[in-house]
């Protein structure tokens, strides 16, 4: 099948158009008031042809772009302009052609029939520059704030990209975040779950792209702006990663404002309004207590020439007088500058009264554009330049920590409104020094802990992986391969609600059978723990920070042991939740089952298992954490069957240890193609080791059945992640989706493949030191000789 090349074309213009001129069509009166008087708003689709003009022409895509298809050969044809003095017009050719296995080509440049040269079909990034990290000092937030993360514009090759975090009431709105804002704030000692949302002030790419990044990576944040701008960056974006609108919709929430409309937020309040720009751009004020800021977003703030539009007709009465009346009288502004006719002159900025420019703070404008003469300052970078006002802490303050904490939990997503007043009323503050224990391993455990600001090491005694998989597959009779703590969890939510949150589920094996000691302490006794604890290593396997949280196996376990030490780095301030009073609070919810899946999880290290694949390494700890929860151990002895072709596609999974592999797999017709519109990728390995994960994500998106047959050509354990958790979790980190898209498999990381390759290394030679101390040859179970059968080796793609 040709690739959709039609489609293609239309995502680049889409992608264009929404960058360069903004929507094309436009409804102005969704982002107003009800009832707002047309006259009252500016009419946004002449401003926007206004920067159009080119030449004297309104510049059209068709004037900037043109496509050129590569034909069914690989091949396409670039032909140039006539020579004025006649003769053949010149042309180029560009041949697509396979530079190595698999995926990797290059095109090859072709001039007067001869080789001009190759470039690659793969574009390799530079590595991002991010800040070395600060101290360990912890970052208090203001109540009233600006933290300035880059200053500058675009096209600065040494100046960072304009981007901030508005810090009220302690909790910090990113304003069009930079690229990589997320190691930026790691690196400045800014833990992510400090960020409440996130503001787009419009789509050009230095101003949106971070905010799409912080999306994929993250996933579920709070998008403010307008419904025109929040479309545009939809379409935008939608366009260009391929993801559907639908869903790329729902992998974030979408906080309308309107402009000129009092919004109130976290004790403050924001009022919107539309910049001059060269597509819908959106500044605001914002104001707590006695106290305001103003952010210019990207802005023609030139009067002289904004009254030229008005006399031009491209401004209305209206429009020109709220351009003039532009709030200078705020205590912090932040403003942009730039080239004319879409960014304001500094020139403008400098004839500024001194009383204006005491509080004013340039943006946008790369450092050499500051003259002596001008009086102008640039806005500060980093946090410990962070600019704030004093202002009194409101009213509910401290209400508002507590429940940003626990609803930022994806453990306890499904808590309503409802539920906020017990949590407020049970939640206990608790401080701890440097140095101090929170947690010691060893102890029973009676509450969980959320932590409000400072840092926690934690330091755990592991079981090698040889113990754990025995200990294991000791404890899968018990469990039913696996299913049992899925099928305890559905019990336990049959249950009458007047009994016992706490009450085991009915089993044959009564409420102290060994599936459910596993599914909550590992099937361990005290004492066993303390053995394992001795007989096993420490080791600092993550730092805690503000938001994380820790001893949830305490809220569903009677007898928990305590697995770990939690040991304050920093001072520490956590918010403590009694067993008693959660058990109370989570009647009726599927949180323990959730908590209890998780425990499993973590017993079984899938953290240090997603960290040994080259896609699932890169997730945030709260992605890990989110996905670590619908993590579900198999066993599969050798031969069995993980699922067959023609299957419904009902799961994915992480394979933990033992050899799996696809048993064969449909050869596909389709010819190569180059590999911006290739999705075949490359063809499965022999056999999937441990940090392997492996599905087919086309056919769990499309509800397809499966086109592969895996299965396990050694005993081995799998982590099993069902269809509805994995597309669940998509929602929350859509960059993985985008990651997958098209695959059957993901493989392990580099590390991952240079530590089977060393095991595989030791156990050939301690297999050949055996064989010649026997004088005999490896034979297999039935006395024949082992034969690897991989049928996959005959596909002509290889």
């Amino acid at each position: 099948t040709p690739p959709p090349y039609p489609q293609v074309e239309d995502r680049i213009r889409s992608v264009f158009q929404e960058t360069l001129f903004g929507p094309d069509k436009i409804n102005l009166a969704q982002d107003f008031p009800d009832g707002t008087d047309p006259k009252d708003m500016p009419d946004l689709k002449k401003e926007l042809d206004y920067f159009r003009i080119f030449d004297g022409k309104l510049m059209q895509l068709e004037m900037l772009l043109d496509f050129i298809v590569f034909n069914e050969d690989g091949v396409a044809k670039i032909t140039g302009k006539e020579p004025e003095g006649g003769g053949a017009a010149p042309e180029v050719m560009l041949q697509w052609r396979t530079k190595g296995e698999h995926d990797d080509g290059e095109y090859v440049v072709i001039q007067d029939g001869m080789n001009a040269g190759t470039v690659s079909d793969q574009v390799v990034l530079p590595p991002t520059e991010i800040p070395p990290s600060l101290a360990l000092k912890v970052f208090e937030p203001p109540l009233f704030g600006v933290t300035v993360l880059g200053n500058s514009h675009g096209f600065d090759p040494v100046g960072r990209t304009s981007g901030y975090v508005l810090w009220l009431s302690r909790r910090g709105y990113m304003i069009d975040p930079p690229p990589q804002s997320t190691a930026l704030l790691l690196a400045q000692n800014i833990p992510p779950s400090l960020i409440t949302g996130v503001i787009v002030t419009h789509c050009h790419a230095d101003h949106d792209a971070g905010t799409f990044q912080k999306i994929l990576q993250e996933g579920r944040i709070t998008l403010m702006t307008t419904k025109t701008i929040h479309d545009s960056f939809l379409r935008k974006y939608a366009a260009l990663s391929g993801l559907d609108p639908a869903l790329l919709s729902k992998s974030f929430h979408f906080r309308p404002v309107k402009i000129g409309e009092n919004i109130k937020m976290r004790g403050g309040m924001f009022k919107f309004f539309y910049s001059l720009h060269a597509i819908p751009c959106v500044g605001f004020e914002v104001f707590l207590g006695d106290k305001s800021m103003v952010f210019s977003a990207d802005h023609m703030n030139d009067p002289p020439k904004i009254k030229q539009l008005h006399e031009d007709g491209v401004l209305t009465d209206w429009r020109r007088d709220q351009l003039l009346n532009f709030p200078w009288d705020r205590d912090i502004i932040l403003h942009e500058a730039g080239i004319p006719p879409i960014h304001t002159p500094m020139t403008t900025l400098s004839a500024l009264p001194d009383d204006v420019k005491k509080r004013l703070y340039v943006v946008h404008v790369g450092a050499n554009s500051f003259k002596p003469e001008y009086g102008l300052k640039p806005a500060p970078v980093g946090v410990e330049n962070t600019l704030t006002l004093e202002v009194s802490q409101p009213e509910n303050a401290a209400a508002l920590e507590v429940l940003d904490l626990v609803t930022n939990i994806d453990l306890f997503s499904a808590l309503t409104i409802q539920h906020a007043r017990e949590i407020l009323q049970i939640a206990e503050l608790v401080h701890y020094k440097a140095g101090e224990f929170v947690i010691k391993q060893g102890e029973e455990g009676h509450t969980m802990m959320i932590i409000a600001s400072g840092k926690a090491d934690v330091v755990i005694k592991v079981l090698d992986r040889e113990q754990r998989i025995k200990e294991r597959k000791e404890s899968e009779p018990a469990m039913g391969v696996a299913g049992g703590l899925i099928e305890e969890a559905e019990e336990e939510e049959e249950e009458d609600d007047d009994d016992d949150l706490m009450a085991a589920p009915e089993s044959d094996d009564g409420p102290d059978s060994p599936s459910r000691r596993r599914s909550l302490n590992g099937g361990l006794t005290r004492k066993q723990s303390l053995q394992m604890q001795e007989a096993s290593s420490s080791v600092t396997v993550k730092t805690f920070t503000t938001g994380d949280y820790f001893g949830e196996q305490a809220l569903v376990a009677p007898d928990c042991i305590r697995s770990a030490d939690i040991i304050a780095v920093t001072d520490l301030v956590c918010y403590q939740f009694q067993r008693q009073d959660f058990n109370w609070l989570l009647a009726g919810t599927a949180v323990v089952s959730k908590i209890e899946r998780m425990i499993m999880a973590r017993q079984d290290a899938v953290w240090d298992l997603m960290g040994m694949n080259s896609v699932l390494k890169l997730l945030t700890p709260t992605q890990k954490t989110q996905l670590e929860q619908r993590c579900c151990p198999k066993f599969f002895k050798k031969g069995e069957e993980v699922w067959g072709e023609g299957d419904p596609a009902n799961e994915a999974v992480l394979i933990d240890s033992g050899v799996f592999k696809f048993q064969k797999r449909k050869t596909s017709g389709r010819r190569r193609a180059p590999s911006v519109f290739r999705h075949l990728g490359p063809p499965p390995p022999p056999a999937f080791y441990f940090g392997a994960f492996v599905g087919e994500i086309d056919a769990l998106l499309e509800n397809k059945p499966l086109q592969t047959t895996l299965v396990a050509a050694e005993e081995g354990q799998v982590m099993i992640i069902t269809k509805e958790d994995l597309l669940e979790f998509f929602t929350n980190a859509p960059g993985v989706l985008l990651a997958m898209l098209h695959t059957q498999f993901v493989m392990p990381c580099a590390e991952a493949v240079a530590k089977r390759e060393a095991d595989d290394k030791a156990a050939a030679e301690k297999e050949a030191a055996e064989r010649a101390a026997s004088g005999g040859v490896g034979r297999s179970e039935t006395g024949k000789s082992e034969v690897w059968d991989n049928s996959m080796d005959d596909d002509e793609d290889e």
